[in-house]
């Protein structure tokens, strides 16, 4: 009983927070983490214990990410050149180049959230590119880091997800650049 009232609270703090930031002009506002598991209907080892976001828009949202919604929330905000550069990192560099790049930025951050944008656009297949899972106290984290919910913005996300996925290889951004297919559009 009590855990239904706890996961209504993030439910709605996910909705006011989404309400909040339309006027912000998202490209994308993506669910991720236990709260996207647990709606994916992917059986986790505790119920979702806060609320995990990754906005994408060039207008970062302060006064969303300091204001109170009821429930522990993570809201991390990504420039539109930085989630496409990860894309394109994913697409075009060497995978040793591109895990390079991810997780160099673990390391400066201390957050993983590049790491886990990654795994979201390259979906369940995340660990064939090389992407490995966070240890946590020692010990392989078996969560799906892949599941997640477009919120806002579904359309521009799916075809983000479709350039990451589609490997060119160092060679082949040149070619690229010589046809103007290089720029991901949206």
């Amino acid at each position: 009983m009590e855990n239904d009232h706890h996961l209504a609270t993030m439910l709605f703090a996910i909705e006011r927070i989404r309400a909040d930031l339309k006027a912000y002009h998202p490209k994308a506002l993506l669910l991720f983490g236990s709260m996207a598991r647990h709606l994916a209907g992917d059986p986790g080892d505790h119920l979702p214990n806060d609320v995990d976001l990754l906005v994408v828009t060039n207008n970062t949202p302060f006064l969303v990410m300091k204001k109170e919604y009821g429930c522990a929330m993570e809201l991390h905000s990504f420039t539109v050149a930085r989630i496409v550069g990860i894309a394109k990192s994913l697409r075009y560099d060497s995978r040793p180049v591109a895990l390079s790049k991810l997780y160099s930025r673990v390391l400066a951050k201390e957050h993983a959230i590049d790491v886990i944008a990654a795994a979201m656009m390259l979906g369940t297949a995340y660990g064939h590119f090389g992407i490995e899972q966070i240890e946590v106290n020692g010990i392989i984290d078996t969560r799906d880091y892949s599941i997640h919910q477009a919120l806002m913005g579904s359309g521009w996300w799916e075809r983000l997800c479709r350039y990451a996925v589609e490997r060119r290889g160092p060679l082949m951004r040149f070619t690229d650049k010589i046809v103007r297919n290089y720029v991901f559009e949206g």
